[in-house]
């Protein structure tokens, strides 16, 4: 009796097919923060930059370097500095 053993590449990574959404875009994601504090760790690490949406009391504070208020960044502006931490009670859009 044959067996039907299927695609020998069913199950695999190489019969998959490839995604149909691609874009060569800059960014590829944004995180909203409205929280009082945010730590960019684990998988939120390596953002390209930042946009204040409103800055209330929020401190930036970048991959390297000291800590700013967002009031000192004009809103709705992109700014290509990676950020380590969001603290106050404003929104910042993280992008990746």
């Amino acid at each position: 009796m044959a067996h039907n053993l299927g695609n020998p590449t069913q199950g695999s990574f190489v019969g998959r097919s490839r995604s149909t959404i691609s874009d060569d875009a800059k960014f590829t994601q944004i995180k909203t923060i409205a929280e009082a504090d945010f730590y960019a760790t684990s998988s939120f690490q390596g953002s390209s930059g930042f946009i204040v949406g409103s800055a209330g009391d929020t401190v930036i504070t970048p991959t390297e370097g000291d800590a700013v208020a967002a009031s000192a960044f004009t809103a709705k502006t992109l700014y290509e500095i990676g950020v380590k931490r969001v603290s106050g009670s404003g929104t910042i859009y993280i992008v990746y």
